[in-house]
């Protein structure tokens, strides 16, 4: 039956769109060091919808920029490459599986959980200074995207994990264990393989809540994998259930991770997730 279950959801997900082609491009572009910011924006000028986002949240109080950021050249100069990427990709998606969809599963409090875990990866990679904190943004927003792949494409297979979740009062990821037999970690790893979106994204997709199994990104896994800990401990939003994973011993030891860095995150998450705002709205509308 498990083995069933997981092709069946893979075949319903194979009209998954792709991801536009401006964002693929931008993508591997970032990748080029040989790339211009004038490459850059040739290929977002392609795409008016996703430049009017960029412009839009790069120049709120997230960036430290509002209203400052006159026109798209500026904002791939001033802005760089990496933070470029990072809202594309994470527009992109929130327009892929927006709010719309009614059902048991509230989206508009998963994507705030999202970009809470995505907030807070960011800060704990500031404040470690060990990997881009852009991407530790995007591995943030892209954690759980297993789990609202199963609501789009397997609605009552996953209406079934969510009965599981209310019963046993357990985590989401032992819930779809024990009604189908995998997870949406394995779910969302397929997903990045087939937007071929960079390995350290597909690591941290995989293995956020086992972070010292992860292949190539250790250390932007376990900055997620806290991230994770860290907006669950606040509440502000939901994965889909009211528990707090355990923090895998191994994510300390891989960051050298101080209890006051994780305390000042703590304390400093609310008031930064209110200026990424802007990120939430894109979720509720294209």
């Amino acid at each position: 039956m498990k083995q069933v279950d997981i092709r069946r959801v893979v075949e319903r997900i194979q009209n998954l769109p792709t991801l536009p082609i401006v964002v693929s491009q931008i993508l591997r572009l970032v990748g080029d060091d040989e790339s211009s910011a004038h490459d850059v924006q040739e290929i977002l000028r392609r795409d008016q919808s996703l430049t009017f986002k960029i412009l839009k949240i790069v120049n709120s109080s997230f960036y430290g920029y509002a209203g400052k950021i006159r026109d798209l050249q500026h904002a791939v100069v001033i802005l760089g490459f990496d933070t470029i990427k990072s809202v594309a990709l994470s527009a992109t998606i929130f327009s892929t599986f927006p709010n719309g969809k009614r059902g048991r599963f509230d989206r508009e409090a998963f994507w705030r959980h999202s970009i809470a875990v995505a907030v807070a990866s960011r800060k704990l990679a500031q404040e470690l200074k060990i990997t881009s904190f852009e991407e530790a943004f995007v591995g943030g927003i892209l954690h759980d995207i297993g789990k609202v792949v199963l609501d789009e494409y397997a609605s009552e297979l996953f209406e079934e994990v969510l009965t599981y979740v209310e019963e046993k009062k357990v985590l989401m990821y032992e819930a779809e264990r024990a009604v189908c037999g995998f997870s949406h970690a394995q779910i969302g790893r397929w997903i990045a393989a087939k937007w071929a979106l960079p390995q350290e994204y597909v690591d941290v997709i995989f293995y956020h809540h086992q972070p010292g199994n992860a292949q190539k990104a250790t250390q932007l896994t376990a900055i997620v994998h806290l991230g994770d800990i860290i907006a669950r401990s606040l509440k502000i939003g939901s994965g889909g259930d009211d528990c707090i994973p355990p923090i895998d011993p191994s994510s300390l030891k891989i960051l050298s991770l101080s209890e006051e860095t994780i305390k000042k995150v703590i304390i400093e998450l609310p008031a930064e997730f209110e200026k990424a705002d802007l990120f939430a709205q894109m979720s509720s509308s294209d």
